[in-house]
């Protein structure tokens, strides 16, 4: 099934088998989101994405992956970008994890998002935009427990595209505890760095990337 809409990316996350720069006050500071972008946008369905990446071993090596399969609630066409997304709701198939490779995927699926309470799907909505501070508040439901999850917003208002970005942890944010040990005994091996110590992280980072296309009229 084709995604519908995403956001969030909530989600969502998984995980598988700075120097510090000194900025000036211009580089730091917040650039308000702009909310008048574009009188009529249509949300592109095939061309956005819910994308994951979680971390293995001491070394925190990458494993990066997307949701194939989610949905939101409708919404055709409206006269901002921001509005488009403002209290959005998305629902994502965890049986649509797609991380490259079939073995990961299935281990994910059984050991992971099987072994947790009530989490065919995860649900996610956003329940507020700070646009002083580039920021959306997004509630994430997931193994039966909730978490407002701060997101970064970002919108390309010549692409017409918004990005969010932001990091949940199985553990503190959904008492996923026994998943996760789960998922960690059946990758154990590959999960096993150098050091010779094996580690599966909780901290996943989570980006919905949504397409929008300006109305031909």
């Amino acid at each position: 099934m084709k995604p519908y809409f995403l956001l969030m990316s909530v989600v969502f996350f998984m995980v598988a088998c700075r120097q510090e720069v000194k900025k000036t006050s211009a580089e730091n500071s917040v650039k308000p989101l702009t909310q008048n972008l574009h009188k009529g946008w249509t949300f592109n369905n095939d061309a956005s994405s819910i994308e994951w990446t979680g971390y293995k071993t001491t070394g925190k090596i990458a494993v990066n992956g997307s949701f194939q399969n989610f949905e939101i609630n409708s919404i055709k066409t409206i006269d901002n970008l921001l509005k488009a997304i403002a209290h959005a709701r998305v629902r994502i198939n965890v049986y649509s994890i797609f991380s490259n490779d079939e073995t990961r995927d299935k281990k994910l699926i059984t050991y992971l998002f099987e072994t947790m309470t009530d989490t065919r799907f995860i649900e996610a909505r956003i329940e507020k935009i700070d646009t002083s501070q580039n920021m959306a508040m997004v509630n994430i439901n997931m193994n039966a427990h909730e978490k407002v999850v701060p997101m970064s917003v970002q919108i390309d208002a010549q692409k017409g595209i918004v990005t969010l970005n932001g990091t949940i942890d199985l553990i503190k944010d959904f008492a996923a505890d026994s998943s996760l040990q789960a998922l960690h005994k059946a990758c154990y091996d590959l999960h096993t760095g150098k050091d010779g110590v094996s580690k599966t992280w909780s901290e996943v980072s989570v980006k919905a990337r949504l397409v929008f296309e300006k109305d031909k009229k």
